[in-house]
């Protein structure tokens, strides 16, 4: 530290050479960061083991010179050095972030504090510079803001793909529902006799023929259903309806299903009228699909169970079972699209793996939640909950 340097430490309050010795061993022993002194003009007048670990310099090399020497060309170009100088004076203390120079040429991202020192009288009497190096933590944000660019464009590509493959499920599926209405029609004539009597083995033939093209259609319906609620097209038309009734509507359609497998379903709370806003149409197909698959996956003799119960808020459906159950690992992927859970009965139930999809997106539709509990070989509960005043889709 020069004479100068310890002048100006007296000066500002410091009491004896004592002391500024203690100034000059604290300061000197931080090497983490550049802690120096600058005279009014802004050359250097003192200079500790940080600043010298951190630019390079030995004392009798830097100490006199202007601090603009650590500014890149650009910079001082620019009259930054100056500029900081004048905005310290004006508030006291300037704090900085940007590139600064080493003796070697190399750069290094630094943040700068710059404080304006005054004598016991208010006269000015130069600055403190404090200097530390954030290069790191520079490069690391760089690099995290080119990921994130990275990961907008990729986002954005891939919801455009998304887009793309919504827009040909949804003309796919159109385009092949027509046709495959057709072949079903002529089929059913067929089995109907208009073109004449069949042979036992004809009729066998065109009734399995007939039986793949309704699963045709049922999966392309499923595809074009998926296609319109991913592309934000279903809505909902909310009326005032009986769920109580619909269940019992929709276990009575399936009767046959049940007494053909020898299975039994038990309908529990569903004898009195429980009114709830909802569209019937969407919400008869998620009850459909859940009863459906409580059968397809319940071994026969099996037990089916739909429970219904409702108050001031919410109404409660669950469906439950006897059935394979769902492994804890795989139950995540229920609701996902495409989905086939594999089980004991998986390989002999067709479907197209967008039951469950849809479901949970009509029930997200109403406002309400879906849940399910499993254990392999115990069965499976699905537990749905909406609301009992649903508010009309615009």
């Amino acid at each position: 530290m020069s004479d100068k340097a310890a002048k100006s430490l007296l000066d500002t309050g410091i009491d004896s050479i004592e002391q500024v010795e203690f100034y000059r061993v604290l300061v000197n022993s931080i090497q983490d960061y550049a802690i120096f002194l600058l005279d009014t003009n802004g050359c250097i007048a003192s200079w500790n083991l940080g600043a010298e670990k951190l630019k390079g310099y030995r004392p009798n090399e830097i100490i006199g010179q202007h601090f603009s020497v650590f500014y890149p060309e650009k910079d001082v170009e620019n009259g930054k050095p100056e500029w900081e100088l004048t905005e310290c004076q004006r508030f006291g203390h300037i704090e900085d972030e940007g590139w600064r120079v080493k003796k070697d040429g190399s750069r290094f991202w630094a943040n700068v504090i710059i404080t304006a020192l005054y004598d016991r009288t208010g006269e000015f009497i130069g600055y403190a510079k404090v200097t530390r190096d954030l290069t790191e933590r520079k490069n690391y944000e760089d690099r995290l803001r080119r990921a994130n660019r990275l990961l907008e464009r990729q986002h954005a590509e891939l919801g455009a793909l998304n887009q793309a493959k919504d827009e040909f499920i949804s003309l796919a599926s159109h385009q092949l529902r027509t046709p495959a209405t057709g072949v079903r029609q002529f089929l059913g004539l067929l089995l109907e006799g208009y073109a004449g009597d069949l042979t036992e083995t004809q009729a066998d033939y065109v009734k399995k023929a007939y039986d793949s093209n309704l699963r045709q259609i049922s999966l392309v319906n499923d595809l074009l259903k998926v296609a319109q609620v991913d592309a934000g097209q279903v809505s909902l038309t909310r009326t005032e309806v009986d769920i109580a009734e619909l269940v019992r509507d929709v276990v009575g359609e399936q009767a046959s299903r049940f007494s053909d497998r020898g299975q039994k379903v038990t309908i529990k709370g569903a004898t009195k009228p429980v009114m709830a806003k909802v569209d019937e149409s969407k919400l008869r197909m998620a009850i459909e699909n859940l009863i459906d698959n409580a059968s397809k996956y319940t071994p026969e003799g099996g037990k089916v169970k739909v429970s219904l119960s409702a108050n001031d808020e919410s109404i409660k459906l669950v469906v439950s079972d006897t059935g394979v159950g769902i492994d804890e690992e795989h139950q995540h992927r229920l609701f996902s699209k495409f989905s086939r859970i594999p089980n004991a009965l998986s390989e002999d139930v067709n479907g197209s793996g967008l039951g469950l999809y849809w479901v949970d997106k009509i029930i997200q539709l109403h406002d309400g939640t879906i849940e399910v509990k499993s254990k392999v070989d115990k069965g499976s509960e699905f537990t749905v909950i909406i609301p009992v005043d649903g508010v009309d889709d615009d």
